[in-house]
């Protein structure tokens, strides 16, 4: 077989990068320069474009400079090269994809939102704001008004690396042309003696219109959101509790005929008895 060549090399390895559980890319980013080594900088051209896309897929929350929310790096924001919209800061974030972190801000500009949307939009960012903070304590929520829609953006995300597990949940809702589309992504990683990952990604639609005011609307398409929202969380809770009964349990050895476990401290002093079966 032959080698593979420098540019299948970054390629693989930008892979391994993206595929990063949430709350770990850091650590990815370390393994993957030991296995690269001496030759690891090969990834230094394709590192800023990499970590802009897991950055803005995981859907990162930053504190809002000079506010008390939190504000997502998505692509649905992405007003130019590290410049990310906070549409209830009223402003411009600028974001060090590398650092992943806030490194300056600015005014939002006339043409980086669109204003025959902004009275609907600031209407479902009121009522998104106050639907997170009731079913996310640890999420948080950005509302955009984007191409002709309606887009909600909330991401939630635990970390407890003491007890190996890591985990985030991300939804983006859009809503436009009477329909309200939902996208749901869920990764967990659990990774004490094992290395196990739960993903999913499913979309769901559901017809919606509008109710009168933007208020009205808004108020009507959050309750449609967190009805789709706890029947999605409910099938995954029912499924994964089927699936310890009957996948799981498949994988599972079997004890032996004696329906006791091996006493493996004592496996030694076993022998065979051909005539009469094992005895100690």
């Amino acid at each position: 077989m032959s080698e593979a060549s420098e540019e299948e090399v970054v390629e693989i390895a930008n892979n391994f990068l993206l595929s990063a559980p949430p709350g770990e890319s850091m650590e990815v980013v370390t393994d993957v320069r030991a296995l690269l080594r001496p030759k690891e900088s090969i990834l230094n051209d394709s590192a800023a474009r990499t970590f802009r896309q897991y950055n803005t897929d995981q859907m990162l929350a930053v504190d809002s400079p000079g506010g008390s929310h939190k504000v997502l790096i998505t692509k649905y924001g992405e007003v130019a090269d590290g410049e990310y919209l906070d549409p209830k800061g009223k402003q411009v974030v600028q974001f060090d994809h590398i650092k992943q972190e806030v490194v300056g801000k600015r005014p939002i500009g006339s043409g980086d939102v669109e204003q025959s949307l902004e009275n609907l939009r600031a209407a479902f960012e009121k009522h998104a704001f106050e639907y997170v903070g009731q079913h996310y304590p640890h999420g948080a929520c950005t509302v955009y008004g984007k191409d002709g829609k309606i887009v909600v953006c909330i991401s939630a995300a635990r970390f407890n690396p003491h007890n190996f597990w890591n985990g985030r949940w991300r939804s983006v809702w859009t809503y436009g042309d009477g329909e309200l589309v939902a996208h749901f992504k869920i990764c967990v990683h659990y990774y004490e003696d094992g290395n196990v990952q739960l993903n999913t990604d499913t979309s769901q639609k559901a017809s919606f219109s509008e109710q009168g005011s933007p208020d009205a609307t808004a108020s009507a398409a959050m309750k449609t959101i967190t009805k789709m929202e706890q029947n999605f969380q409910q099938q995954l809770e029912t499924s994964y509790a089927s699936m310890g009964e009957t996948t799981y349990k498949a994988l599972r050895r079997h004890l032996p005929i004696t329906r006791t476990r091996i006493d493996w401290a004592k496996i030694k002093t076993y022998k065979v008895d051909i005539g009469g079966g094992s005895k100690a």
